[in-house]
């Protein structure tokens, strides 16, 4: 099903059924299976876990899409953003077994492993497909059907949200619950190392600039190593015992119909959300939104940087400004702190007998490797040299972050074998008549109406100002 409404480009089903589709085979797998824990402590447990589910997304979702918009200029190692990048889902991942370990300490509650199983794997799934819903609400808003989104994008997204990570939580989740209810301490401090050292490999992951395919392979294999330790544990508690099923064939059907009817309304209220959240973008209509004269900018007395080694040098945004810059020996990065956020960069690199296509594709190559190009901008120039520019759209693929368009615009030109590059990085933001320039603009990017004021104050050794 996921295949196939990836296929189709059907996002707002895949959403849906992606978030839930997990939980609900497994909860089905509860009807069918035998415990002995009243409905009641089952249903607090995922109610618990929804709501924790659902504000580790809001507080951190954000936080990590802030995150995706990677250097092109190679500088040193983010190490605020690793952190980020591995503090979040290995966060995520304790939050997950927060409501199995507050059942297990009341009273009155089975000590069966296969009870605690039951509760972990409910509590982590529940809160995992919580927290994805919530991550992707957003993309409900850019229509039912995904236009502009690949479809190697979508199988990637029904890989990792629909499938890999809830079936990570899942298990991780079902073994640290039949650790807590067999009481064995090595085995609970185990089970909760494995899980935590997994989610931390899933950060380190994400955030590295690799190929969608190869998330979705590293979120494979930890799947893969998770329902191994999972098999493991379950040895170490001893065998789960074989409940026998009374209602027969008769009972299975009845959990096909719940799973066939929980599938269809989800897929019905996803495509509905996206109905009513996608908006009427107002288009540009020249007479009467024709914006403002095209006259230039003033000039503007800003920092001029110098390249360690002399080959440049090029304006950027002083104290004051809504950029927080920071100087490294090839150029600027400058973090846009108001409205869209981004990341502008200003940085020189050795062409290398390079023409400035091949530049400017090998650093999107390097950094996004799954973008794609947009539009060539015609007649590009930096520092008044004529060289080349490209527009590209990149859609990040985690299990952390909510859902983001990336926009990239990447501007080089080449002389005396140096390549100087403009680069703007930012959420994509449709220009309209109260948003932009007032022109009709296929840019889209917030950061794209400042960069043209230092594009073209490069300056190449022996050219003065």
């Amino acid at each position: 099903m996921l295949v196939g409404f990836a296929l189709l480009r059907w996002q707002a089903p895949l959403i849906a059924i992606g978030a839930v589709g997990v939980a609900l085979v497994f909860i089905g797998y509860l009807r069918q299976a035998g415990h002995d824990l009243p409905a009641r402590q089952l249903i607090q447990t995922a109610a618990l876990a929804a709501v924790l589910g659902v504000g580790w997304a809001l507080a951190t979702g954000s936080i990590v899409a802030e995150s995706h918009d990677v250097a092109l200029s190679g500088g040193e190692l983010d190490r605020e953003k690793l952190l980020t990048g591995i503090a979040i889902p290995v966060g995520g991942a304790i939050a997950m077994l927060i409501p199995a370990a507050v059942l297990r300490l009341r009273r009155g509650v089975t000590r069966l492993p296969f009870d605690g199983y039951a509760v972990g794997a409910l509590s982590a799934v529940v809160f995992t497909s919580a927290a994805t819903s919530t991550r992707l609400v957003p993309q409900f808003a850019t229509g039912f059907r995904a236009e502009d989104l690949w479809v190697s994008a979508l199988l990637v997204q029904a890989g990792i949200q629909g499938l890999t990570l809830p079936l990570t939580a899942l298990t991780l989740g079902g073994l640290v619950g039949l650790a807590l209810w067999a009481g064995r301490r090595r085995m609970i401090v185990a089970s909760v190392i494995v899980t935590l050292v997994l989610y931390t490999i899933m950060g380190v992951t994400e955030y590295t600039p690799a190929p969608h395919i190869v998330h979705l392979i590293v979120h494979a294999a930890i799947a893969v190593v998770a329902l191994a330790a999972l098999r493991g544990g379950q040895r170490a508690a001893g065998p789960l015992p074989e409940e026998p099923n009374p209602e027969g064939e008769a009972g299975r059907a009845r959990v096909l119909v719940t799973l066939g009817v929980g599938a269809a309304i989800a897929v019905t209220a996803g495509a509905v959300t996206a109905v009513l959240t996608t908006p009427d973008v107002a288009k540009i209509v020249c007479p009467p939104d024709c914006g403002r004269p095209p006259i230039g900018e003033p000039i503007e007395s800003n920092p001029r940087f110098y390249a360690a080694d002399g080959s440049f040098s090029v304006q950027y945004p002083g104290p004051g400004s809504a950029y927080e810059a920071t100087l490294l020996p090839d150029g600027v990065e400058l973090e846009f702190t108001g409205g869209d956020t981004g990341m502008l960069e200003l940085f020189g690199l050795p062409a290398a007998n390079r023409t400035a296509k091949q530049v400017a594709e090998d650093l999107i190559n390097e950094y996004y490797p799954d973008a794609a190009t947009e539009y060539e901008i015609p007649n590009a120039m930096v520092g008044y040299e004529p060289g080349y520019g490209v527009v590209a759209d990149d859609y990040p693929q985690d299990a952390s972050g909510s859902f983001t368009r990336l926009r990239l615009i990447v501007m080089v030109a080449v002389k005396n074998d140096v390549a100087l590059v403009a680069s703007a990085i930012g959420p994509y933001r449709e220009f309209t008549p109260d948003f932009g320039t007032g022109h009709p603009s296929g840019a889209n990017l917030q950061l794209a109406i400042d960069m043209g004021k230092y594009v073209n104050s490069f300056r190449w050794t022996g050219v003065t100002d």
